[in-house]
């Protein structure tokens, strides 16, 4: 999978960069004499640097716990991190004053309508947001027809990351992680059923926030009743 929610995924693969689509150069004196930092020249508006807050003219002088004071250390970190980590903590001056910015590779437009952590495939780029809406949504159902939970809940969060107020993407990626949750515990992976079970319950409390009309109210309680006996075994399972 190359998707994860919450947390660091239990296989890494291919990531992009979380400085991505940010230009940076060595202070004016070229990073002689002690320069602090390296100057950001300019920042896409679609990365997630912008979507941080990294601004032009910001001076990085930090990157988690390592100082950086030229192009070839920002660099060094920059290909340390990439493929590993999913966040990044900087500390960058601004007219003199320190900030300390978190760069993310998770999807903000999620993270701030669903309060979910999801990092979307970044490769397939759409135009029109709503042709990337309605590309995830035919892959998500045709991999819950194939019975391929974990990549239909993938689908469908990519669907969100596209379109985010879409209540009927959002309906489907809480039935289908209701789905891999099942499908986690007949495998014998509570953990990870536990943890599908989990942020289905998140995705459910900010449905509710919602209108909801009957026929989504009614999917919803179709999936809850199918997963009622599921928490109830758990629970038994505790109780011993």
């Amino acid at each position: 999978m190359s998707y994860w929610i919450g947390g660091t995924p239990a296989q890494a693969e291919p990531m992009p960069s979380l400085f991505r689509g940010m230009v940076v150069a060595d202070p004016a004196d070229g990073g002689a004499g002690g320069a602090l930092g390296v100057r950001v020249i300019s920042v896409e508006e679609a990365s997630q640097a912008f979507q941080a807050e990294v601004r032009p003219e910001d001076l990085i002088v930090q990157v988690n716990d390592t100082r950086v004071h030229s192009i070839d250390e920002f660099a060094t970190v920059s290909h340390q991190l990439k493929g590993v980590a999913v966040k990044a903590r900087l500390i960058v001056l601004r007219n003199g004053e320190p900030r300390q910015l978190l760069v993310h590779l998770y999807s903000y437009p999620i993270l701030a309508a669903w309060h979910l952590t999801f990092v979307p495939d970044y490769d397939l780029r759409f135009a029109q947001p709503s042709a990337g809406a309605a590309y995830w949504a035919r892959m998500g159902r045709g991999f819950e027809v194939a019975e391929h939970p974990d990549e239909a809940v993938r689908a469908y969060l990519n669907g969100l990351h596209q379109d985010p107020e879409n209540l009927e993407m959002a309906i489907s990626a809480f039935r289908a992680l209701c789905n891999l949750a099942a499908a986690r515990s007949r495998e014998g992976r509570t953990r990870d059923s536990l943890a599908a079970l989990q942020e289905s319950t998140v995705l459910l409390q900010q449905l509710f926030t919602h209108p909801l009309e009957e026929a989504a109210l009614l999917q919803i309680r179709t999936k809850l009743e199918a997963t009622r006996a599921l928490v109830q075994s758990y629970q038994a399972s505790l109780a011993k």
